[in-house]
């Protein structure tokens, strides 16, 4: 399993070494990805599966995992998702991450995690002083089929892009 952490600190409760200490202390990597590292180790072992990151807001948790990994992650039947909403008291979603090199990506990304509502595009927004931002265009018919409130949706691909993200209901 490829992880944020190394395989020593996967296996070892309570203790990080040097190097992921000092990556958690410049913020590279947080207490919650290391925590979900250690508990998917748990569950898939040495299965070859790529655990990037997890982004939390409000009563979600995202975890990214590497492409063609969500079905491993989830589980058969669920078992993985269910297991790990249980430990942490919170309702887990998995998505596929990739690099993100423009709207294409922002646009793949936001489906996923808002499915199954519907997005229509996503817009770079220039504000003056050269700032920008993302604008998620969602159908105002699938406002009710958002997994979670919009706001909490705007932080978590926020956190992801590292550009701040708006939905806006078209």
């Amino acid at each position: 399993m490829k992880a944020p952490i190394c395989e020593v600190c996967l296996k070892t409760d309570g203790i990080l070494c040097p190097a992921d200490e000092k990556k958690l202390e410049q913020g590279i990597i947080t207490e919650l990805d290391v925590k979900i590292s250690r508990m998917l180790y748990k569950l898939l072992g040495d299965a070859d599966v790529e655990f990037k990151k997890a982004v939390e807001a409000g009563d979600l948790i995202v975890l990214i995992v590497g492409e063609g990994d969500v079905p491993i992650v989830i589980g058969k039947g669920g078992k993985n998702i269910k297991f790990l909403m249980r430990e942490l008291g919170k309702r887990v979603r998995v998505i596929e991450g990739r690099d993100i090199k423009g709207t294409d990506d922002v646009k793949k990304l936001a489906m996923d995690l808002l499915y199954p509502a519907g997005v229509f595009g996503v817009n770079i927004v220039y504000k003056p002083g050269g700032e920008q931002y993302y604008k998620v265009l969602v159908f105002s018919r699938d406002r009710n089929k958002l997994p979670e409130k919009a706001e909490i949706l705007e932080s978590i691909l926020s956190q992801i892009t590292g550009v701040e993200t708006k939905i806006a209901f078209i």
